[in-house]
Parts: C-alpha cells; structure tokens; sequence
C-alpha cells in the first residue's frame, strides 16, 4: 500500500488508539484484519515513526504515537467542522453575509430583518454596515459588502450595479407632540417656514426631498442646523423646539409614544426611495439569497420579477 496519508487512514489510526486493539477496531469497521493492520503501518511509513507497541493483548501508544494521535485528533475534528459549515452553505443553513445600509434604513428597519433572519439561521455570519448611501455603493462595487439597502437619489443613474426598488417611504413632517399647530395642519407655505432640522446637502435623501419640494413649492425650507442622524434630528426636535421632515418608519415610535407629532400638511406629498442595490456579476451564496428574499419580503417587495432581477 502506497504511503499516503488520507482522512480514511487517520479514522482508522484513532479507532484502534480507542479500542486498543486492532481486532476490536477491524470488527467495528466490519473489514478484515489485515486491512487495518496495512492501514496503520502505511500511516507509520508516511510519518517515518512507529506508534505503537504491544504491552499484553493491548496497543500502547509510543511517544510519536501520543504526538500523532493528538493531531490525528485535531485535523479530524477540523475536516468534522469544514463538512457541517460547508453543507451549511450549500443549504443555506451557514455562511457569511454582509450587508451595507444608509443611516436610517440600517439603524430603524435592518436590524429587526436580519435579527429575526438569524433566529432561523443560528449557524449563519451576518453583519450590518451603517454608512452614507455613497459609501454603500462603493462596499459593494469592491466586495466588502454582498448587497446594500439604501435610500436612493432619483436623479443618479450607475451603469456598474443594479438595484430593485423595496418601497418608496413617505415623509413626514414632525413637531415636539406639545408644539402640535392648532388643528393640525399648516400650509405647505407655512410648514416651509418652520426652523427644521435638515441632513448635510450631500445625503442622497436630503437632495431627493428638496428635488421634490422644488416641484412642489417655491418657498424654499429653512433648515436651521443639519445633523447626520435621524437620533440626533429628533433629540434637536424635542430639545428646541425645531421641527424635521423625516421617514414615517423613523417617527412611527415616537410618535406613538407623544413625544413627536405629525404635521398634516395637504398638497405636501413627499416620498423616500428605498432600494436594494447590488453588482451585476455577483454570485450569491444560499445564504445571501434566502436574506435578500427576506428583506425583500419585510420591505416591501414580493413578487415574481424581483427574484428574476437577482436570478435567484
């Protein structure tokens, strides 16, 4: 037998440290003796050592024999580890997925998707990264992210990636609860006269919603400070009295809690795009199908051309 080493033969090698005995582990395998016997000694040729001397009816291991044993140990159970983790791939059960998220869709609607996502998936490695939409965009055109859900700026075309709309979130205009217009409702004149709390011009939502109050309106806003988050663009609502126009997903809690309270404001129809956004030429695992299915399902978009557009 050529002296090659193989998963096999190191199986064989440990059943017999077990049972002491080459009868023993010949019998367990339901083989022939001298098969196990051919075994061991093509494993001590392919180490150059011998590991084992018989003391009685029984096999002792020889130090080389311990030392072989303990790796013989090691690279079974590694191989044990890489044949779940790869059938958790191939089923969908395991694998890694990394998503990219703009501020609000990552911090107010990913986490409970990819939380509840993980509770049926306990062997998957799933991470979120909450950055600018620009920086979505480039994660995934490099591969540090597999796909990205971000809010999109109607006016920007990419011919390197390609992306589904999930839904178009309507804005909406916010007061702290106890500075509620009598009635409320105001003009959109007059509501574009609040002191709002805006997002810095380069955000692609803040360019998209005065892009539509453009079309809309020739009162322009007056933003009084422009914060980068939504928490920080509520917390400046409730601290001064500020008003803000934000995603419904973003105040629905607040809201419902009386801290924040909405503005009616009739004529003012102002949405944010939300998309799902990833490289044309990206193979996707199981794994990252089943999570975009998921999201696709909790944001918003079900239907049969969406899994055609992702070839999945």
């Amino acid at each position: 037998m050529e002296p090659q080493l193989s998963l096999r033969r190191l199986e064989v090698f440990r059943l017999v440290v077990d049972e002491r005995s080459v009868t023993r582990a010949a019998s367990l395998l339901m083989i022939a003796q001298p098969a196990v016997s051919s075994q061991l000694r093509a494993l001590e040729e392919w180490l150059g050592a011998r590991l084992f001397i018989r003391r009685g009816n029984q096999l002792i291991l020889t130090e080389a024999g311990e030392r072989t044993d303990a790796w013989a140990r090691s690279i079974l159970a590694s191989a044990a580890e890489l044949r779940r983790d790869v059938e958790g791939i191939e089923s969908g059960r395991g694998g890694t997925a990394v998503a990219a998220a703009s501020m609000g869709v990552g911090s107010y609607l990913m986490p409970g998707v990819l939380t509840r996502f993980r509770e049926g998936h306990p062997d998957a490695d799933i991470t979120l990264n909450v950055v600018q939409p620009q920086e979505a965009l480039r994660q995934i055109t490099t591969g540090e992210a597999d796909f990205a859900v971000t809010t999109w700026d109607a006016d920007e075309t990419r011919a390197d990636i390609r992306s589904l709309i999930l839904r178009d979130e309507p804005l909406v205009i916010v007061v702290r609860a106890d500075l509620r217009p009598e009635g409320g409702s105001l003009t959109l004149e007059d509501a574009l006269r609040l002191p709002l709390v805006g997002a810095p011009r380069v955000v692609a939502a803040q360019r998209s919603m005065i892009s539509q109050l453009r079309r809309l309106s020739d009162t322009e806003p007056t933003f009084v400070i422009r914060l980068g988050h939504a928490l920080s663009t509520k917390q400046a609502v409730v601290d001064h009295g500020w008003a803000a126009i934000l995603p419904r997903y973003v105040v629905d809690a607040d809201v419902a809690s009386g801290v924040l309270a909405t503005v009616h404001v009739p004529g003012l129809d102002l949405q944010e795009r939300i998309v799902l956004v990833w490289r044309p030429d990206k193979v996707f695992s199981k794994l990252q199908q089943r999570l975009m299915g998921e999201i696709r399902r909790e944001l918003g978009a079900e239907s049969e051309e969406t899994s055609d557009a992702l070839n999945i």
